[in-house]
């Protein structure tokens, strides 16, 4: 007989020794609605830090181990449910796993999908493997940085993440294990200054800090090169530029549409001088709140080869 009440899922993904087993624990320790046989851990990688019986008898946890991706199938987690009936399972992924073939019971549903990222490799890591990360981060809600000390390129480790999802919440744990979304921003421009200028190399920067920390930029003007993507009928427009996020397979279009406050007339793929600045609010072409960008002068200027730009 189907289930008619739906099971939540709370998945942590990450690489080995990322912290994964930390969190999950901190995080029942601290919910007692998570103890007394309420939860069950689908644990799919074993690190240093581990489950051990004291632990799970004390909270009352249950715990199930798989092995391999190919076990890890939607008639596995059926028969671990009508074992333990628990109220959520909370899984500790394997970031190898192949997260693109991974399904679930009609009836479990993914509450909450976190990713950590241990900051002193990531660098390295990201270099090597943009494609697993790509997979990992593309559906988290939440990206947690932790081993942040001493790392001074936390801002630009944002950007890429940003670049991969751009709804996830990112944050960064400090030194007394407490979490902050707020950095000192290393940007190649002076945000102190009301009026700010770059060349186009520097647009997918500007791009995702804007939508990532928009108060930062709500009262200054910016001037830029920009293309056209798409002419409104209104005279308004969609600028962007088309970037590579990790990889040559995985080129993503960054735009913002913009409310033309000039009498110019733009057409698809002019390069444009935009001066612009920058609101939220509800966009009828979007048909919800989007940060939008206001044009007090647009200059089209000779047409221009349109690269794909770099977030580096």
């Amino acid at each position: 007989m189907p289930k008619t009440k739906e099971v939540p899922l709370f998945l942590l993904n990450g690489f080995l020794e990322s912290g994964k087993t930390s969190l999950i624990k901190e995080i029942i320790e601290n919910n007692p609605e998570y103890q007394n046989n309420t939860t069950v851990i689908i644990c799919c990688e074993e690190g240093e830090i581990e489950y051990d019986k004291e632990w799970l008898d004390k909270y009352k946890v249950s715990i199930e181990y798989v092995e391999k991706d190919t076990d890890f199938t939607p008639e596995y987690m059926e028969a671990i449910d009508k074992k333990y009936m628990a109220d959520r399972y909370v899984i500790e992924y394997n970031t190898f796993f192949n997260w693109d073939n991974q399904e679930f019971p009609d009836y479990m549903l993914i509450y909450q999908q976190i990713s950590l990222i241990d900051a002193s490799t990531f660098k390295v890591m990201f270099n090597n493997m943009k494609k697993i990360y790509q997979s990992m981060l593309k559906d988290s809600s939440l990206v947690i940085f932790n081993r942040c000390d001493g790392i001074n390129e936390l801002a630009s480790f944002r950007r890429q993440i940003r670049a991969m999802n751009q709804q996830c919440q990112i944050a960064f744990e400090q030194a007394d294990g407490s979490l902050t979304t707020r950095l000192d921003e290393d940007l190649p421009y002076d945000l102190s200054k009301d009026e700010i200028i770059f060349e186009e190399d520097i647009y997918p920067i500007w791009y995702v800090e804007v939508f990532d920390n928009f108060e930062k930029y709500e009262n200054k003007t910016f001037k830029f090169p920009v293309f056209v993507r798409k002419s409104l009928k209104n005279g308004d427009f969609v600028v962007g530029r088309q970037v590579m996020t990790c990889c040559a397979q995985d080129i993503q279009f960054l735009g913002y549409e913009v409310k033309n406050e000039t009498d110019v007339k733009v057409k698809d793929g002019d390069y444009i001088y935009l001066t612009c600045t920058v609101s939220r609010e509800y966009s009828k072409l979007a048909k919800e709140e989007v940060i939008m960008l206001h044009a007090s002068s647009v200059v089209v200027m000779p047409k221009h080869k349109e690269e794909v730009l770099g977030m580096n």
